[in-house]
């Protein structure tokens, strides 16, 4: 649903039209995987076992682990855009060039340079932060949960409210760093916090009146989101979403809400997939459909965009999935091979 908040989003910002149009302040939808994804590097860093001796190493393999992850549907996502970008913009080889630093992940980095597809900006703030963050949670526990992470969301936090007053364009440089980056750091540390917040609520007891009631306050704060997206003139609503969110994502990891067992099924699993391929390809298609069928109306290309990101990311998931399945089922005939 995030996912489609930032593609109906992404096709409300490229709209010229006079109709009245959804979700125009829907970029709030990455602050849900920014925070998200603080709660699963904390998940992963307090998982390891092992004593704090080659943290270096054990970042970047962690890094590469997700790069090996994210790579297959950007790499799809990439040669889609450059098919759509040379036939509607006439972009030229050497823009491509100049673009290594964003198929490499490292466009939120600093460097000034081109973008295939500046929809990836999310997963660079993503890596770039998790060389600072994973290793200060391996290194310093609960620490980093209680005292570091904290001071991060005080300072970075307040620092963007003061200046900007949102959350808003991530590419607004900010004299050291981009203002993405910021955001990204920013709520990636919350997510932390979230983490140690959902596994305290894991060992209470609680009974079918308070399920209840975090079951509402949940689905609440994530309905009310979408509310702001429809509604957040001046986008004033950005840091009060970043809150409800942190409090819903905190209820929804702890699994004791009534509809918890419910959701974790493969339809959910398979929806969960499904969010990356979407985030990556609506882009290029939006920009098919705003200039080709530029004579229909907003919500006749609105639901078309939609169809199609769906249809496509579907067609990508199912690729991709199949050819991890055949390399990871001759790897391990392979193996056997190799034992007998």
């Amino acid at each position: 649903m995030f996912a489609l908040m930032i593609a109906i989003f992404h096709t409300t910002g490229n709209y010229k039209g006079n109709e009245s149009t959804l979700l125009k302040y829907g970029s709030i939808g990455v602050e849900f995987f920014f925070i998200v994804s603080g709660y699963f590097i904390a998940k992963k860093a307090f998982s390891v076992k092992e004593d704090c001796s080659n943290i270096g190493k054990e970042t970047m393999s962690y890094i590469l682990g997700k790069v090996k992850k994210f790579l297959p549907y950007t790499c799809s996502a990439f040669v889609m855009f450059m098919i759509v970008d040379s036939i509607l913009n006439g972009y030229s080889l050497k823009h491509y060039i100049n673009s290594i630093w964003n198929v490499i992940f490292l466009d939120m980095s600093g460097v000034k340079t081109t973008y295939i597809s500046g929809i990836t900006w999310y997963i660079s703030v993503m890596l770039i932060s998790i060389l600072i963050i994973y290793p200060l949670l391996r290194k310093y526990k609960k620490n980093f949960t209680y005292l570091i992470a904290p001071i991060i969301i005080i300072f970075i936090g307040g620092y963007l409210s003061q200046k900007y007053g949102n959350l808003r364009g991530p590419w607004e440089w900010t004299g050291f760093a981009y203002k993405g980056f910021l955001r990204g750091f920013f709520e990636l540390s919350l997510g932390t916090i979230v983490y140690e917040i959902s596994e305290k609520m894991k060992n209470i007891n609680f009974n079918l009146i308070s399920k209840i009631l975090l079951t509402i306050i949940e689905i609440g704060g994530f309905l009310s989101i979408f509310v702001l997206a429809q509604i957040g003139k001046n986008v004033k609503y950005d840091f009060v979403a970043v809150l409800i969110l942190a409090v819903s994502i905190s209820i929804a990891c702890s699994e004791k809400t009534i509809f918890y067992n419910l959701a974790n099924n493969k339809l959910f699993y398979y929806l969960e997939e499904l969010s990356l391929p979407l985030y990556l390809n609506h882009i290029w298609i939006i920009n098919i459909i705003h200039n080709k069928f530029y004579y229909l109306s907003y919500m006749c290309r609105l639901i078309l965009i939609i169809l199609l990101s769906l249809i496509f990311s579907m067609i990508i998931l199912y690729i991709i999935k199949t050819i991890n399945e055949l390399r990871n089922k001759k790897i391990k005939k392979g193996v056997i091979y190799e034992k007998v």
